[in-house]
């Protein structure tokens, strides 16, 4: 089990720092039940992995709440919102006929900051009209919400800032979590650990959990985020820790397109690699990359956190089969980030050329067909044949 599940506070008093915002959470709380709260709603706001969704569930369970917890990524406009909220209200009338019971519910919206007020059709007037109703407590987490974005939210809720942890702080947790476990860490270890994590909980206890599945302590200590494509490349091709590549996908999410379309390069060419291997892994890149582009064409978001899965599955499935990255620039990075603007153009211009010749689009013929035709007419077309050669190493 993920250890960010398994040791997630269940009250407020368990979560350590961010004191101040834990009473004000409270504070409104109380207000709002006693109809004293001159604000429908409360917006934390702070950068990930401090707590703030940790903080709300510990909340609920404090006052013996239940949480409904809605992504803005999958429920941005007004009517995904009603229609969720509609049928919770159904939920609950079932429930208290056949139990006699009813639950009190907080709605939580978490990050409300991907609401956009004017692309997303009304869903942050929504959360808004449903807070003022004050059927029930209404509570949103942003990470860095925009003032102008959202300046009704900032108006009309009540903000409470969360602050990133020390790393006093997180030092306190690892060695809580250490001795739950039952684990012996060195104590230098923990200590870099929480250095590196620059204040991300999540990120650290991720990193602790790690450690125990025996990773080396030198690559867990760095911090994981914002590395250099070629340094990712190299780690997520070199562990055969599925845990280990899914942590390095997950903590560089900006890079996943690269890795996929690198990773089709690595596979395509690999010497090692059986033709059967090349096949299902290819077939797997291939769903991956529609996957992908859908999401982004429908903007579900939302659907980001399967996409990591798939990604860390098929490195770790590639990488048991032998694919190496060897370094070598794959081609479109090549096209997009090292020719210049007068090489770029020669080069899509005799590759849409030739393209058309054979009733090929560019992209396919620089793809696939390109390689194999310069191996058999070098010397006629030399000029594309040592754009290749950087390319394909031929």
């Amino acid at each position: 089990m993920v250890w960010t599940e398994k040791h997630r506070p269940r009250s407020l008093n368990e979560i350590i720092g961010n004191e101040e915002a834990k009473l004000e959470l409270v504070r409104w709380l109380r207000n709002w039940e006693e109809g004293k709260s001159d604000f429908p709603g409360i917006l934390l706001v702070g950068p990930p992995g401090i707590g703030k969704t940790t903080a709300v569930h510990a909340l609920a369970n404090d006052f013996s709440y239940h949480v409904v917890e809605l992504n803005a990524s999958e429920y941005r406009t007004a009517e995904k919102i009603y229609e969720k909220l509609g049928s919770l209200g159904r939920s609950y009338t079932l429930e208290r006929y056949f139990t006699g019971r009813e639950r009190r519910i907080i709605v939580f919206f978490d990050e409300i900051d991907g609401i956009d007020p004017k692309e997303d059709r009304g869903g942050l007037d929504a959360v808004i009209e449903i807070a003022g109703k004050r059927d029930f407590p209404v509570v949103a987490a942003a990470n860095v919400p925009d003032p102008q974005k959202h300046k009704k939210l900032f108006e009309l809720f009540k903000v409470v800032e969360f602050r990133q942890l020390t790393p006093k702080h997180i030092i306190i947790l690892l060695k809580r979590i250490v001795e739950r476990e039952g684990l012996k860490i060195d104590y230098e270890i923990i200590k870099k650990i929480a250095e590196r994590a620059r204040g991300d909980a999540r990120l650290a206890i991720n990193m602790l959990q790690a450690a125990s599945l025996g990773i080396p302590v030198e690559s867990i200590s760095q911090s994981l985020e914002n590395l250099p494509l070629d340094e990712l490349l190299r780690r997520l091709s070199s562990s055969i820790s599925y845990y280990e590549i899914k942590q390095l996908i997950d903590a560089n999410s900006s890079l996943w397109e690269d890795v996929i379309y690198t990773y089709f390069d690595i596979i395509a060419r690999s010497p090692v690699l059986k033709f059967d291997a090349k096949i299902q892994l290819l077939d797997a890149l291939s769903k991956i990359d529609i996957y992908l582009g859908r999401m982004n064409k429908e903007r579900q978001f939302f659907y980001l956190r399967y996409l990591s899965h798939l990604i860390a599955w098929l490195i770790y499935n590639a990488n048991r089969s032998g694919a190496v990255y060897d370094g070598r620039i794959p081609e479109y990075r090549l096209y997009k980030f090292v020719f210049n603007r007068d090489a770029r153009e020669e080069f899509t211009e005799l590759s849409e050329a030739l393209g058309r010749s054979i009733h090929e689009s560019r992209r396919k013929f620089t793809l696939y067909t390109l390689p194999t035709f310069c191996k058999l007419v070098k010397r006629k077309y030399s000029k594309l044949c040592e754009w290749v050669k950087k390319v394909y190493g031929w």
